[in-house]
């Protein structure tokens, strides 16, 4: 594994799981859309500092002419996981078991979205990664024993 995915994931990782957990503990009266807000507000001032890390090649508006469609796309994504997951926490969704069954169902779609668009392969291993997706689907939504 390249040292630079190793990372990209690794930081991936943090952040997912330091967005699970504080997505969790929103407060319950906390409006929703007001949350979403002050998420994007908050990011957009935390991402700023990010070009010392990552300076821009060219000018600022050659960068932003650089963006496409793509960026609605995202941004819709964004919104629909932040109030799915805050909807669904406060519906009595576990920290425990919320994102792994989304992350089960969205690996599945994303293995066919995969197959059907990018011609990416499917091979057994996929297949039996599946089939453990759909075993974890099947014992995170039965009930307890």
């Amino acid at each position: 594994m390249k040292t630079t995915f190793a990372l990209a994931l690794g930081i991936a990782i943090v952040g997912q799981v330091l967005y699970q957990v504080t997505q969790k503990t929103v407060h319950a009266e906390a409006h929703p859309v007001l949350a979403l807000i002050a998420f994007y507000l908050v990011a957009a001032v935390l991402s700023l500092p990010l070009f010392f890390l990552f300076p821009l090649q060219g000018s600022l508006s050659g960068g932003i002419g650089q963006l496409n469609a793509s960026v609605l796309g995202v941004a819709l994504s964004i919104v629909l996981i932040e109030l799915g997951f805050l909807l669904a926490y406060r519906a009595g969704g576990s920290l425990s078991s919320t994102y792994v069954l989304s992350a089960s169902v969205v690996t599945c779609v994303m293995l066919l979205l995969g197959t059907l668009f990018f011609k990416e392969a499917v091979t057994a291993s996929k297949l039996a990664g599946i089939g453990l997706c759909f075993a974890g689907i099947w014992l995170l939504t039965r009930p307890a024993a």
